[in-house]
């Protein structure tokens, strides 16, 4: 049976077929066209680089030209009388109105100059400013000593080049030993290429580059390489220039065509000349190639057309009238009749195929309502139970997530307390150790101190007692082998220099039994309860042992530390767990400092401040500073922003909780690049007992 298919395929068969028609026509077009192109594109191409290579023999001819009008020049004026007369006795106010200001005022020469012979005197000169570039003095003098007339092309760098020409001076009948040396200079500058462009037309554009590629002079305004230019002059341009070749650029999309030439002098390339043309022959190609595919184009739309009206004759339109009953049918109207259609074959047989469908459309709708019917009852009763145990197991569901969600808190809290106490664990052991490691060092060395310190006193005592005696003995016995034995032992030096020893012996132990005191103090070991002490002297000691990073030069401090004290009472805490976070952020202080290498002033200021129930301790560094993003997680365990090995990110966590310990607080605020503060505020006194070992 012919279904619904076959008219779908009926219908879509139009617009197929007319593209099918268009696009057969219009791919032989194409065909043609690219063979046409393909075939001439090479000889145009051929023909323009011929077009530029007789531009650069038609440049070269006009170079050639200058040269030999140059030297005609040159030999008219040296082979002259009355110029050999005024050099060899010099003359010159007649050379410079006779020779050099005329030929500057009626040639377009650009140097003259009258040279002596044999002493080599200037006796004229004039011209632009390019008689003082070295270049230009270097060949002048090389010319001056040829005994014939000499003619070069020179690059002067950045004023271009210039053709130079030099000559004896000598009589017009050629007698006589030459008085001196003519030299003419010619600068090709922009109005020597304007002419140049005036005698060869096709020529737009002409321009004279160095090796390096600049531009020396061009005919347009700018003067500047384009962009294709600066890409490929080093890579494409100059190897060929340098073979002694020519290098074609042809551009037919942008209907311009240019050839860089070598420039020669003594047969070796010294500048490049750059001619552009319009590309002629591509441009009257091009334009007669797009009007014949313009027509036949048109041919093949007007054919198209034609062919797509035929089979809207033929087949469209009953084809549209069965596309319209189809419609109907799809509406559900089956009582309708089907438009005769007068044509046999497969569409005769799809319009007697609908008569048939519409009879079994419409015995098949009414068995599908009584079956529809029966099965929305049972899915009605289906759909009520479905409702009920969906409602059950959402309770059910609900109840065990809400399960879920209290473990889950539950476990994120026990691992963070966890990770808190591994922490706390670690640090409390390594100050532990180090307390304990101070307190036995501090002790073991104080009591030898002690000793030293205490007979350092007798010992000067004994040795004034023995200088007196000596004194003495000598005014009442002078033995002459004593004398000489107290002049080679230097004994006045020894009586003033002993005691000064001495002094510095008793200020060396000073200072050890003050380190040994900051050890006592910073450990305090023996401190397991509360204790009222002075919060200066922990944050003295403190840096007393930080000494060797805050000075480790005597002679030339690194780090400046500024103590503004406030007068304060004692206060309430257990002094080794505070000086244990003084000492958490001086080291880190030093650190920030020690990065800041272009900070010159580097210091730490400590300031105290005595409040009413309270005391505020701020220490403030001059480093690197804290970025804003890492200033909210300082305080959070394992957070650290130094390299690997340098810390592990618990210093201000534990600082951190022992402040709260103590019923404090503690605060930093920073400007990255300027300075960090760190603010801690303690009270006097504790309202509750504390654990010592709680953080």
């Amino acid at each position: 049976m012919i279904t619904l298919r076959r008219l779908k395929f009926l219908q879509s068969l139009q617009p197929k077929i007319l593209v099918f028609t268009f696009g057969a026509s219009l791919l032989p077009v194409l065909g043609f066209s690219s063979v046409v192109w393909q075939l001439l594109e090479k000889p145009l191409i051929e023909l323009e680089k011929t077009r530029l290579d007789d531009q650069v023999l038609a440049f070269r001819g006009y170079t050639a030209a200058t040269e030999k009008g140059l030297r005609n020049l040159i030999s008219s004026y040296a082979n002259w009388t009355d110029l050999y007369n005024a050099v060899q006795h010099p003359n010159r106010a007649w050379i410079k109105k006779e020779v050099s200001e005329q030929l500057l005022f009626t040639t377009d020469l650009d140097i003259v100059k009258v040279i002596q012979s044999p002493n080599e005197k200037i006796i004229g000169e004039a011209g632009s400013n390019i008689l003082t570039l070295p270049v230009v003095k270097s060949k002048i003098q090389d010319l001056t000593k040829r005994s014939k007339l000499s003619q070069e092309l020179i690059n002067t760098g950045a004023q271009g080049l210039i053709l130079l020409a030099g000559s004896p001076i000598s009589r017009s009948d050629g007698t006589g030993k030459s008085s001196g040396t003519l030299i003419l200079g010619q600068l090709l500058d922009k109005v020597w290429l304007r002419q140049f462009l005036n005698y060869s037309q096709p020529t737009t554009r002409l321009e004279i580059i160095s090796l390096d590629g600049e531009v020396f002079v061009s005919s347009n305004t700018d003067g500047k390489p384009d962009r294709w230019e600066k890409a490929y002059f080093y890579s494409q341009i100059l190897p060929t220039i340098s073979q002694k070749r020519s290098f074609y650029h042809i551009q037919p999309e942008l209907g311009l065509n240019t050839i860089y030439a070598p420039i020669y002098s003594g047969h070796q390339p010294i500048a490049i000349v750059k001619l552009q043309i319009v590309a002629k022959y591509f441009q009257e190609a091009k334009l007669t190639l797009t009007r014949l595919i313009v027509l036949v184009l048109s041919l093949v739309v007007l054919l198209s057309v034609f062919i797509a009206h035929l089979l809207a004759k033929q087949i469209s339109h009953p084809i549209v009238q069965l596309a319209k009953r189809s419609k109907t049918l799809a509406a559900g109207d089956l009582s309708s009749p089907i438009p005769s259609v007068q044509h046999g074959g497969e569409i005769g047989q799809l319009a007697n195929a609908y008569h048939e469908m519409a009879h079994s459309l419409t015995t098949l709708i009414n068995n599908l309502e009584q079956r529809v019917a029966e099965r929305t009852q049972e899915l009605e009763v289906a759909h009520h139970t479905l409702e009920e145990r969906v409602q059950e197991r959402t309770v059910e569901l609900l109840h065990k997530n809400q399960e879920l969600e209290i473990k889950t808190e539950q476990l994120r809290t026990a691992l963070h307390n966890l990770k808190m106490a591994e922490s706390q664990l670690i640090q409390t052991e390594k100050m532990s150790s180090l307390g304990n490691l101070v307190a036995g060092i501090a002790h073991e060395i104080n009591n030898p101190i002690n000793f030293i310190y205490a007979n350092l006193t007798y010992i000067n005592n004994y040795i004034q007692d023995l200088f007196n005696l000596i004194y003495r003995y000598q005014q009442r016995y002078s033995d002459q082998e004593i004398q000489l034995y107290a002049q080679e032992i230097e004994l006045e030096y020894l009586s003033k220099d002993l005691p000064r020893i001495l002094a510095s012996m008793d200020t060396g132990a000073n200072r050890i039994k003050d380190i040994i005191s900051s050890l006592r103090n910073f450990s305090r070991h023996d401190e397991a309860e509360i204790k009222k002490v002075n919060i200066h002297e922990g944050i003295d000691s403190t840096l007393l042992l930080l000494q060797h990073r805050l000075n480790p030069d005597h002679d030339y401090p690194v780090i400046q530390v500024i103590k503004e004290y406030d007068d304060l009472p004692l206060i309430e805490c257990y002094s080794r767990q505070l000086n244990q976070v003084f000492m958490h952020i001086l080291v880190n202080a030093i650190d920030a400092i020690e990065l800041a290498q272009e900070q010159i002033d580097k210091k730490i200021i400590i300031q105290t401040k005595n409040n009413q129930n309270s005391v505020n301790i701020t220490i403030i560094d001059n480093g690197i500073g804290i970025e804003l993003k890492n200033l909210t997680q300082i305080f959070d365990p394992f957070f650290t922003t130094k390299a690997v090995g340098k810390g592990i990110g618990l210093g201000l966590t534990v600082s951190y909780q022992i402040i709260q310990k103590h019923q404090g607080n503690i605060k930093v605020v920073s400007q990255l690049y300027r300075e960090t503060q760190v603010i801690i505020e303690l009270p006097y006194l504790l309202q509750n007992n504390i654990n010592p070992d709680a953080h």
